[in-house]
């Protein structure tokens, strides 16, 4: 018969260090080499600290936790970390400094703070290291020491939109705390806002009559409002000519070609150049008023000193931390041609390339703004000299474009109606210059030269043209 193994016992005095190990010095030893830093949960309308935490996140838990809209987080340093709802200073960097995000998508971006201060806080990551936030239609992701987040209040000054004399007016804040401002008049202004009130947005589509509707999302209208200017695609044609170019700087006091640097306050280098457009435009296929547009906002008119001495009126080069870096022409009609065909053709309006966000102005969501300037509004103000040019509505009435945010994937077509040129993603907002209905479908202006039945970037535009199924742009 077999004898019993004899269990040995565990003495109660180890099991009682075991347990203590496991569920007291461990834990303890964690939280301890896991501190990232000294953070206060604070009432602002009272500088209260309602407690103290060496951990992010059980800060983050305990705001949670306090019904109240003034309630942060800040660290160490009173560096507000976490809000319940608020603004976003990106003003908080030298003009020769850009601010980087990543947005929703995972696509990087950049935006300078000096031409638009003021963004919608969305909220700060769960470690407390990034702030999501809105501005000019993109939803990012930044460093949370690239921004400063305030709550709102009165004393502020933010971006606002306003109607007058039937045009959509826009304040652009360029310093949220002294007071800095910068209005345009960026297109026709929608119906359903109202003279003598001011809105709130950071997409320019949907519009908000207090900040703290906004906040609330209580929007007035249920459909996107879509600029003309910002979104007409540059595949169009311009029936302005000289006489309307020439008339809009006159009314500026400009009446002159400018030769030398400084120019006089009547002179510019844009004066009597319409024609250079126009036979760009025609070489090119490239809207031409949309190219003197963007020359009077990125050359001051045309009174630069890169306008007058470089021959660059678009900027080439002239990046924010060494402008001087800017591009010499050999003449101003190189300058044009140089921008249609190397800038716009080959780059932001090729769909190939990683510059192409659509080929209209638009903002940082989507068009040329997303990567050709940092200040988030350029696409708004290179579309208010369009819409200033074209005061009597003659390319908006013959240039028909449809612009929709997709709820689906869509498919741009060859004209074998079979071949796939290029295609946008659902989510997008995305702009057409519609030629045709047909059967299904819409025939468009093809963004790029098309050659038996595929993009050829390096080829003619003329008579290139695409199809989408009507079904799936919506």
């Amino acid at each position: 018969m077999k004898q019993k193994r004899k269990v040995k016992k565990i003495p109660f005095t180890m099991v009682l260090i075991l347990l203590i190990l496991v569920f007291v010095v461990i834990p303890f030893t964690i939280l301890k080499i896991t501190e990232d830093g000294q953070y206060y949960v604070e009432d602002l309308s009272t500088s209260e600290v309602q407690a103290s935490y060496k951990h992010y996140i059980f800060a983050s838990f305990k705001m949670d936790t306090i019904d109240s809209k003034y309630v942060c987080i800040k660290d160490e340093n009173g560096k507000i970390l976490r809000l319940q709802s608020g603004i976003v200073n990106l003003k908080t960097k030298d003009i020769t400094e850009n601010t980087e995000y990543t947005t929703d998508t995972d696509e990087t971006g950049y935006v300078n703070g000096n031409y638009g201060a003021d963004a919608q806080y969305l909220g700060t990551s769960f470690n407390g290291k990034e702030v999501h936030f809105k501005i000019s239609g993109v939803q990012a992701w930044t460093d949370i020491n690239n921004v400063e987040l305030c709550f709102y209040n009165d004393s502020y000054t933010l971006s606002t939109y306003s109607v007058y004399n039937s045009s959509l007016i826009h304040t652009i804040s360029t310093d949220i705390v002294h007071g800095g401002v910068n209005s345009i008049s960026i297109g026709p202004a929608p119906k359903f806002l109202k003279k003598d009130t001011i809105y709130y947005s950071y997409d320019g589509h949907y519009f908000y009559s207090s900040f703290k509707d906004l906040i609330e999302d209580k929007k007035i209208n249920e459909e996107p409002y879509y600029n003309y200017y910002q979104y007409t695609p540059h595949r169009t044609t311009s029936y302005l000519n000289n006489i309307v170019y020439n008339d809009f700087l006159s009314e500026y006091g400009i009446n002159k070609t400018a030769e030398t640097y400084p120019c006089m306050d009547n002179e510019s280098v844009l004066y009597n150049q319409a024609n250079v457009f126009l036979t760009t435009q025609k070489n090119y296929s490239i809207n031409a008023s949309m190219m003197f547009a963007l020359a009077l906002n990125e050359s001051g008119f045309g009174q630069s000193q890169y306008a007058i001495e470089y021959n660059n009126l678009f900027g080439h080069a002239a990046i924010d931390e060494n402008p001087d870096n800017a591009n010499l022409y050999n003449s101003l009609a190189d300058c044009i041609q140089q921008h249609a065909y190397n800038y716009l053709q080959k780059g932001y309006l090729n769909p190939e390339d990683s510059r192409y966000h659509g080929s209209w102005f638009g903002d940082k969501a989507s068009g040329i703004n997303v990567d050709y300037a940092s200040d988030p509004y350029w696409g708004e103000k290179a579309a208010s000299f369009y819409y200033r040019l074209d005061k009597n509505s003659i390319d908006k009435e013959k240039n028909p474009i449809r612009t929709v945010q997709l709820s689906k994937d869509l498919k741009v077509y060859a004209p074998n109606k079979k071949d796939v040129l290029y295609s946008y993603k659902k989510g997008n907002i995305i702009s057409i210059h519609i030629l045709k209905d047909e059967h299904g479908y819409y025939k468009i202006s093809s963004e790029a030269p098309v050659k038996k039945n595929h993009l050829e970037i390096d080829s003619k535009y003329k008579n290139s043209y695409a199809y989408i199924k009507k079904s799936n742009f919506k």
